[in-house]
């Protein structure tokens, strides 16, 4: 069978499009996030050709779905954006390494000056002082909350004294705790603490994943994200996820279908 220039160029074409569209196989791309001071909130990395997005690890440590030509973008407040375009050489790496630089800028002194009006002039006749300079203490550990307060107060005697085995040899047993135990004090505040200790968690979770993801991701209302996870937290333990967002990023997901039929039958 002769085939004509034409017939020709429209067989090469098509073959140049399915040998195209073999190449744009799908691969894990495997890196390491390099910042200067350890990740505080996981960054992230947002595939703009796939119109899907991910999570790092806070070490810094990823793994995204990706084709050669996609453009990432790997995102985060306390550092500036930084785009890539994925090549084969750089799905050849076993360990893809980006640096991000960080965007914002803390001040380590506290200026104290009088405004004359004049820029130029305030600004050279600034005065600083460094905060260490002062000796002045520093708080390394939080206040207690109203909650921690009132627990110990409720399990404590005068003195702070509790109750012990040797409080019971020697006949110095502190009231206040067994009368708390008894009227239902102690259980009480038990509870507000686990409900107190879930708020924070899921609080945390939602922090971690970042409002947009939800809505975005997981097509979950902005009214509706706290409701869906503390749905999600009736049934698991969210604190076991909070130290790797890409396990909860994924149980978040596997959960939004779900939650939606939920809300749909309601």
């Amino acid at each position: 069978m002769n085939l004509s220039r034409i017939d020709l160029i429209i067989l090469l074409a098509v073959l140049l499009i399915f040998s195209e569209g073999f190449s744009q196989e799908k691969e894990i791309l495997s890196g390491q996030i390099i910042t200067e001071e350890p990740l505080n909130s996981p960054v992230h990395i947002i595939n703009i050709s796939r119109e899907k997005g991910g999570l790092s690890e806070l070490s810094g440590r990823f793994s995204v779905e990706v084709s050669v030509g996609d453009t990432l973008v790997f995102s985060s407040v306390q550092y500036k954006k930084e785009k890539i375009v994925v090549n084969r050489e750089i799905l050849q790496l076993n360990n893809y390494r980006i640096k991000l630089v960080e965007d914002l800028t803390e001040l380590e002194e506290v200026k104290l000056h009088k405004l004359s009006g004049n820029l130029a002039k305030d600004i050279s006749g600034i005065k600083t002082f460094n905060k260490f300079d002062l000796n002045a203490p520093m708080a390394r550990k939080p206040p207690p909350t109203q909650l921690e307060r009132q627990t110990y107060t409720a399990i404590t005697g005068p003195g702070g004294s509790k109750l012990s085995v040797i409080g019971v040899l020697t006949g110095k047993i502190p009231l206040a705790p067994i009368m708390n135990k008894l009227n239902g004090t102690l259980d009480e505040l038990e509870k507000r603490k686990e409900n107190a200790d879930l708020k924070f968690q899921v609080e945390k979770a939602v922090y971690l994943i970042s409002e947009e993801t939800f809505t975005k991701d997981f097509n979950i209302p902005e009214n509706e994200i706290m409701n869906f996870a503390y749905y999600c937290a009736e049934n698991y333990d969210l604190e076991i996820l909070l130290d790797n967002p890409l396990e909860l990023y994924e149980f978040f997901q596997s959960k939004a279908s779900e939650f939606k039929a939920l809300k749909i039958l309601d």
